[in-house]
């Protein structure tokens, strides 16, 4: 079994908050020895770029930055059920195309990072899988794995954890090799809206992470900076999550460690 942390590093204004994000989640992971990976977009690293170089000088052993799109452009349009049927449009492949393109070439530019997976602004049902010109846009572009199924049918929360990461050429022939880690269960920021304490959102984690631990999955965490404070100014859930994982015998890895034990399970060629 295996818990992925991600965080999606998404505020597009300096923000006090982020910079506190970004000082305290790299020294909880560095406590623990336990990886994680930052979805960074584009706006929130021009906006905090001295504390990112910071964390990338420091923590790079530890921390995975990948990219969350320049501006939190939408892939797919959403009609969100229990936001009383929300509606939300997706963008132009063109469009799409540019923000993936500038953000992977922001990160090698000022953190010397190369860009290979992508968080897709708010998740969709059935990830990518309908939409082979997007697939062919990130492929092009650099991206080899993605987190883009993050909701059900009905466009909502939370997504069972009975999707399980896939890779989208071995479903659809024809498609690029690239590896889906869906973002199972909740959102941080939707399920933490809907409660009172961190103790109920604590009770969410640990009973994910036994599900996962007995059923030998992979759980796809996602938690946001602007979300990470919310009843608990120390991130102690993160402690506490990480611990209960560790516990429980499930293996916290990164994103990009993941990918590249399952491309190397494949046999794939990586261009490192």
């Amino acid at each position: 079994p295996a818990l992925l942390i991600g965080y999606d590093v998404e505020t597009p204004y300096r923000s006090d908050v982020t910079v506190k994000f970004l000082e305290l989640a790299p020294k909880i992971h560095e406590e623990y020895g336990v990886p994680c990976t930052f979805f960074v977009l584009g706006k929130a690293l021009l906006y905090h770029l001295d504390e990112f170089k910071r964390v990338k000088e420091k923590y790079s052993y530890l921390i995975d930055f990948q990219q969350h799109t320049f501006s939190h452009i939408l892939f797919k349009t959403l009609v969100i059920e229990y936001r009383n049927y929300k509606l939300i449009k997706g963008a132009h492949p063109k469009e799409i195309e540019t923000e993936v393109r500038i953000t992977s070439e922001l990160l090698k530019a000022l953190l010397g990072v190369k860009c290979i997976g992508l968080t897709t602004p708010w998740g969709y049902h059935r990830g990518l899988l309908d939409r082979p010109d997007l697939l062919e846009i990130l492929w092009r572009n650099g991206i080899r794995f993605t987190r883009s199924w993050g909701r059900d049918e009905r466009d909502s929360l939370p997504l069972s954890l009975d999707v399980q990461p896939f890779w989208y050429d071995e479903l659809v022939s024809g498609y690029p090799p690239i590896l889906e880690c869906p973002i199972q269960g909740w959102h941080d920021n939707a399920l933490k809206e809907r409660l009172k304490s961190r103790e109920e959102y604590l009770d969410y984690v640990k009973k994910t992470i036994d599900y996962t631990a007995e059923k030998n999955l992979v759980w796809c965490y996602v938690q946001h900076d602007h979300s990470s404070f919310w009843n608990d100014p120390e991130m102690k859930i993160v402690e506490e999550m990480i611990e209960y994982a560790l516990d429980k015998g499930v293996q916290i890895m990164s994103y990009k460690e993941f990918y590249l034990k399952k491309a190397e399970e494949r046999g794939l060629k990586i261009d490192e």
